[in-house]
C-alpha cells in the first residue's frame, strides 16, 4: 500500500466462458465514482473500472490473453485518462488505437536473454500523445475541395457592366509593355522569321503547281 498513490481506483479484468455462448461478449463499464466491491481487488482501493469478457466453451487461452492485454493498456497514461474522459464507443476504440501505434510489441519465438533492450536516455513525454491528430477526408470532401481549387474567380459575376472585362484589364495592364518588348527579342524575331517562311514556301510551291493545273485560271 505504501507504493500506490493517494487516490488511485483499480480496474478489475474479468474473464470467463459459458456455455450458452457461440461468441465472445464484451463490456468496459466505469463506474460514477470508485466504489469498494469487496475482495474482487487484490489491495482495499475503491474500483473505477470493470471489463468483463464472456466467451463459448474452449475460448479461455483467448479469453485470457485479451484480459492480459486490457490490463496493459489500463496501464498506459494517456489511454487512461481518454477511459476517464470517454463518452461513447468511438472515443475507446480511437484511444486503444493510439496506443497501438505507439506501442513497442516484441515478436514471439526464441528468446536469447544476452539480449537486452537499453532503456531509454530519457523518458518520452506524453503530452504530445494527447494532441488530436488530424482525421483522414472522405473521398467526398476530397471531391469538394478539388472542385473549389478548380474555381476560376476570373470567371465570377460582377453585376456591373462590363465588369468582367475591367477586371481583366486590370488584371493585364503590367504585362502588356513586356508583350511588346518580347516581340524584339532575338529568339522572338527568328522564330518569326521561321514560322514565316515555313508558311510561305509551301503556298508558293502548291500555287505554282495549280497555276499550271488551271492554265494560270487561279
Amino acid at each position: 500500500m505504501r507504493k500506490i498513490p493517494a487516490g488511485a481506483e483499480a480496474a478489475n479484468i474479468m474473464v470467463g466462458e459459458l456455455d450458452c455462448l457461440t461468441y465472445q461478449v464484451v463490456a468496459l463499464v466505469r463506474l460514477c465514482e470508485g466504489r469498494n466491491i469487496g475482495d474482487i481487488t487484490e489491495v482495499p482501493i475503491p474500483t473505477r473500472f470493470l471489463f468483463i469478457l464472456l466467451g463459448p466453451p474452449g475460448s479461455q487461452g483467448k479469453n485470457v490473453e485479451i484480459g492480459r492485454s486490457m490490463s496493459t493498456i489500463m496501464v498506459d497514461e494517456v489511454f487512461r485518462e481518454v477511459a476517464y474522459r470517454a463518452r461513447n464507443r468511438q472515443h475507446i476504440l480511437a484511444g486503444v488505437d493510439e496506443f497501438l501505434d505507439q506501442v513497442t510489441a516484441l515478436p514471439p519465438g526464441g528468446w536469447d536473454p544476452k539480449i537486452r533492450i537499453e532503456p531509454p536516455q530519457s523518458v518520452p513525454s506524453q503530452e504530445a500523445r494527447k494532441v488530436p491528430k488530424p482525421q483522414a477526408k472522405s473521398p467526398t470532401e476530397e471531391e469538394e475541395e478539388e472542385e473549389e481549387s478548380h474555381f476560376d474567380p476570373t470567371l465570377e459575376r460582377t453585376g456591373r457592366l462590363f465588369g468582367g472585362l475591367v477586371a481583366d484589364i486590370k488584371r493585364k495592364i503590367p504585362w502588356y509593355i513586356s508583350d511588346f518588348k518580347d516581340a524584339l527579342h532575338i529568339q522572338c524575331v527568328a522564330s518569326i522569321i521561321f514560322l514565316y517562311l515555313a508558311t510561305l514556301t509551301p503556298n508558293v510551291t502548291f500555287g505554282g503547281l495549280l497555276g499550271q493545273a488551271t492554265d494560270q485560271y487561279m
